[in-house]
């Protein structure tokens, strides 16, 4: 399954550069061959599973040896964790769009996208607590600068 991590992240890394395009069409040919399922005969992931555990053969050889050996669980490992951090990342970005809150309807957790959030904050100086506004509303003047 390391032809699918290696389609969606040299597909991405394809984009701004050339020389990782003939590794995504690759990937590309091997992922559409496993979903039909038939075998991959591009070798890419032979390929990848060589040159990842021959850099991992300069530093460790015991760590290399035990990569090469279990190569497609953490290929699987890494694909649901991929997949994961995209769902999350979709999800947070929902919110963001209709809640302005990365974190959903209700939710007094601070969002680093909302700009909105971090307005007033630290950017002005203040003698008092009504020199400070902040769209929530509860902004203090702490040692010259305004907080929320």
């Amino acid at each position: 399954m390391i032809c699918v991590i290696a389609m969606i992240v040299f597909g991405i890394l394809g984009i701004f550069s050339v020389k990782y395009r003939t590794i995504a069409k690759e990937s590309f040919e091997c992922v559409f061959k496993r979903i039909t399922l038939r075998p991959c005969t591009t070798g890419l992931d032979e390929r990848l599973k060589g040159q990842i555990t021959g850099k991992l053969m300069k530093k460790s050889p015991k760590v290399a040896a035990f990569t090469y050996k279990h190569f497609e669980v953490f290929s699987w490992f890494f694909l649901i964790l991929l997949i994961g951090s995209l769902i999350y990342s979709g999800i947070s970005a929902y919110n963001l769009i209709v809640y302005e809150n990365c974190h959903g309807p209700g939710s007094d957790e601070v969002c680093v996208f909302n700009p909105e959030t971090y307005a007033n904050e630290g950017n002005c100086e203040c003698t008092s607590d009504t020199d400070c506004t902040c769209p929530e509303g509860t902004c203090t003047c702490l040692d010259g600068q305004c907080v929320s």
